[in-house]
């Protein structure tokens, strides 16, 4: 699988395209007006079963995830893969990239292994007495090369370090490990702390944490912003925790890096930190491309669960605000469409986990297992954010909760009105009516009868079926018939005339599509290959390198027009069916209504040269 298969394969084409508009149901499919030219009637399809989307209104143009997001953001290939990379935890191994992130990757090594030897020399005694007070045993000790920054003379430094091991002082300035003053001098930038190295998910010392010994502030540092390190896209722990995350299907997320540390210690092997912030998107998504159930266990103090029910009303009601049509959904959240689970841990008043797990393990496993969903919790948190003594306190309280209620599962809706109710302190026969009420306003409710039942007064031309015979693609050859055409183009540039008018996006794959793009522009493999992203090589030696059937010129000419018409239909076919799922499901646009020809039109085109 190559490495933009990998990304495609962990995003789900309704979470990227939702996260820019609202999504409604139409058919197996999902449609929406375009988010790249104004309209008033959705001619925007987006698919789940192909993974695709397309626009049958000005824009007459669709794709993947990749793709999508590539016109969206504005940015070419290469920064799309790199930012959806991000999102899904799949590690690039770009070329371009790599001789720099590499090299920070090995200083951060050889830093790790000069912290983590200091930690067991006499000096650092007084590190090896405050780890023994936390009760961290020298075997978790070692197991998360737990180390110690020297207080800094200059033979001693990591600095006089790393200089002997043979890299110089810009990398060490690059990976963060040395800071230059304005004179020019050069230090540590951690002295005197107890360091815990940060790995990414393959293992990799990405960055540093580090604690203060002796109350200077800050108590907590960590290594600024590089090429390899952003805090806010690392969990910590996970290449440790990943395979029990996986067998268990749960992932658990505290805060801080000695929770972690106690939880493994202890056998609970599933755990990592945010690392004092909320848990961010990046995050989550390493975490759900593991399991299905995050349970966060922060501390129990205001100021954690205050960030707890910020991402939760970022991930439960904003989602259901993209999805719309809140109160009679067909599918719910997005992190419910994936099977997503997440549950609160509600921590015991005054400990946090690394306290529960060392002085009460039995508490912190209870404490686990009867965690909330993320429904229950803000239910409970609403006393701490309206006043509920009033009434207008309280149907501010209920229009901000409902949204959150009605994306629930179906089954739990009743228990969360329920648990509302009581909360609210009204009566539940009471309180559905007034949620009915909210429901009827517009824009949170159902679509209204006017807009269902509009268009229906002008019946939509039809699509032809899909053939049968030799003109029936066969499923499954997908990535066959595209190879083979992209072949023939890329080792016969002769040819290129005669794809000149060939849409790009008839290919399957982002890559080839990409591929095709630059070729058609070049003039020479060598310019292609020095225009495309460097992860994209490997895909374009394989195409140059691919055995082909000899032919003569005219025979090839006839093979790559026979071959680019299969494609061509296919793609069509694709596109009607994309049209009939949603036709009698939502309002047909004069748009799609042109669509609907031109598809059938260029599909009996196909069959008539075809003889």
């Amino acid at each position: 699988m190559s490495v933009v298969d990998e990304v495609k394969a962990r995003l789900d084409i309704v979470d990227v395209v939702s996260s820019y508009v609202s999504l409604q149901k139409a058919g197996r499919n999902f449609k929406a007006p375009c988010p790249f030219h104004n309209e008033k009637t959705p001619s925007f399809i987006v698919s789940p079963e192909r993974q695709s989307w397309h626009c049958f209104g000005a824009c007459s143009t669709g794709g993947d995830a990749i793709s999508f997001y590539m016109r969206r953001e504005g940015v070419e290939f290469g920064e799309a893969l790199r930012a959806l990379a991000d999102k899904t935890g799949v590690a690039l191994a770009s070329t371009a990239i790599q001789t720099k992130s590499a090299t920070t990757f090995e200083v951060n090594e050889a830093a790790a292994s000069f912290y983590e030897g200091l930690l067991y020399t006499p000096g650092g005694e007084s590190t090896r007495e405050y780890l023994k007070s936390r009760v961290v045993t020298k075997e978790t000790a070692r197991s998360f090369r737990l180390g110690l920054s020297p207080i800094g003379t200059d033979s001693g430094s990591l600095r006089a370090h790393l200089l002997a091991e043979g890299f110089t002082v810009e990398q060490m300035i690059e990976a963060g490990l040395v800071r230059q003053f304005d004179d020019g001098n050069t230090r540590d930038f951690f002295r005197g702390r107890l360091m815990y190295p940060i790995s990414d998910r393959r293992g990799r010392v990405a960055g540093f944490g580090a604690r203060t010994l002796d109350g200077t502030d800050p108590k907590y540092i960590n290594t600024a912003g590089t090429d390899v390190f952003d805090k806010r896209s690392i969990a910590y722990g996970l290449h440790l925790a990943s395979e029990s995350i996986r067998v268990r299907g749960q992932a658990i997320v505290v805060e801080g890096y000695m929770d972690v540390i106690a939880a493994h210690q202890h056998g609970h092997h599933n755990v990592v930190a945010s690392m004092g912030t909320a848990l961010t998107d990046t995050q989550m998504s390493q975490l759900r491309s593991l399991a299905g159930r995050i349970v966060l266990a922060l501390d129990a103090d205001a100021a954690g669960q205050e960030a707890t029910v910020r991402k939760l009303e970022e991930m439960l009601v904003m989602a259901a605000d993209q999805e719309s049509a809140a109160f009679s959904r067909r599918v719910g959240p997005i992190m419910q469409r994936n099977q997503l689970e997440i549950k609160i841990a509600l921590l015991p008043e005054g400990s946090d986990p690394d306290d529960l797990i060392r002085n009460d393990p039995d508490a912190w496993t209870k404490t686990i297992e009867d965690a909330v969903s993320g429904e229950e919790f803000m239910i409970h948190w609403l006393p701490k954010r309206f006043d509920l003594s009033s009434g207008a306190g309280k149907t501010a309280a209920a229009e901000w909760v409902a949204r959150l209620i009605y994306a629930a599962n179906p089954f739990d809706q009743e228990r969360y009105r329920n648990e509302l109710a009581t909360v609210l302190d009204v009566s539940p026969d009471r309180l559905d009516p007034i949620l009915r009420q909210i429901a009827r306003r517009p824009g949170r409710g159902r679509a209204s009868p006017s807009r269902q039942g509009r268009g229906q007064g002008r019946a939509a031309p039809r699509t032809t079926q899909p053939g049968t015979g030799d003109t029936q693609l066969v499923k499954g050859n997908d990535a066959v018939v595209d190879d083979y055409a992209l072949a023939m183009l890329v080792q016969r540039p002769t040819l290129k005339e005669f794809a000149e008018s060939f849409p790009p996006e008839c290919f399957h794959r982002s890559d080839d599509r990409e591929i095709f793009t630059r070729w058609m522009k070049a003039a020479t493999l060598e310019e292609v290959r020095a225009a495309l992203d460097p992860a994209l090589h490997e895909r374009l030696d394989e195409l140059s390198s691919t055995d082909l059937e000899p032919t003569v010129l005219g025979q090839a000419e006839i093979a790559l027009g026979q071959i680019l018409d299969r494609l061509e239909e296919r793609h069509l076919r694709r596109l009607q069916d994309g049209l009939l799922s949603g036709e009698e499901s939502f309002e047909v646009s004069q748009d799609v209504e042109q669509a609907i020809i031109k598809v059938n039109t260029r599909l009996r085109e196909i069959h008539a040269q075809r003889g």
